[in-house]
């Protein structure tokens, strides 16, 4: 997993890695350097084994450039079965090669005017060449509490949600305190969650109930 969401990415702190040594500045400060020794050298190990680069804790002292970036995920995607790229809102990261080349693009919203209009707008603009790659997922969705119907929803993004993460802020805050994956837990957003991962990653729907923690396609 990349923290690409600077400067202000919380992957690592929502993982529970408060104190990463490394960081994504580290590794897009001097991409000469960069290759696959470097970046194993950076990464962090969670401890259901996935490697983690965090954003650095601080606000860094320069700006990366696309080529770092693109080298980065270059590398990554040659060293990991699976790479999983936190782009935050950077609207700017769409001149780099990460959307050219994702499997999946997620566009996480949810339902509201605002919410819908930005999302319809990003849409429009930026994947309306690249649909079979993007799937739109609605957070903290609550059929009974919502103004809009699915007919309306489905209008307003231009095409219907591929994925809709139930409502359950206790769970969520739970899990943010206390640094631990959501996905680990057994709750209707982890389970939400488990069904988008397998499903990225080409595995059929879980059986049974198991703790994992599953990651995405290239």
């Amino acid at each position: 997993m990349i923290d690409l969401g600077l400067p202000l990415g919380d992957a690592g702190i929502n993982l529970g890695m408060v104190s990463a040594d490394y960081s994504t500045a580290n590794a897009l400060q001097d991409p000469h350097r960069l290759d696959a020794r470097f970046l194993s050298s950076l990464v962090n190990k969670h401890s259901t084994g996935l490697s983690v680069l965090a954003a650095p804790g601080e606000f860094p002292s320069f700006q990366p450039t696309v080529e770092a970036i693109d080298k980065l995920i270059e590398i990554a995607r040659q060293n990991f079965s699976y790479v999983v790229v936190d782009a935050g809102s950077r609207i700017d990261l769409m001149d780099s090669t990460l959307f050219d080349e994702s499997s999946i693009v997620y566009l996480i919203t949810q339902v509201g005017i605002s919410e819908l209009r930005n999302s319809n707008r990003l849409i429009s603009r930026y994947f309306s060449l690249r649909m079979r790659s993007l799937q739109i997922v609605i957070n903290r969705y609550t059929p009974k509490m919502l103004l809009f119907d699915d007919s309306q929803i489905a209008k307003a993004l231009t095409r219907p949600a591929n994925w809709k993460i139930p409502d359950d802020y206790a769970t969520a805050r739970r899990t943010e305190n206390s640094g631990s994956p959501i996905a680990l837990d057994d709750s209707p957003i982890s389970i939400a969650l488990r069904q988008m991962a397998r499903a990225a990653c080409g595995i059929g729907e879980e059986k049974t109930k198991k703790r994992g923690f599953s990651l995405f396609r290239k």
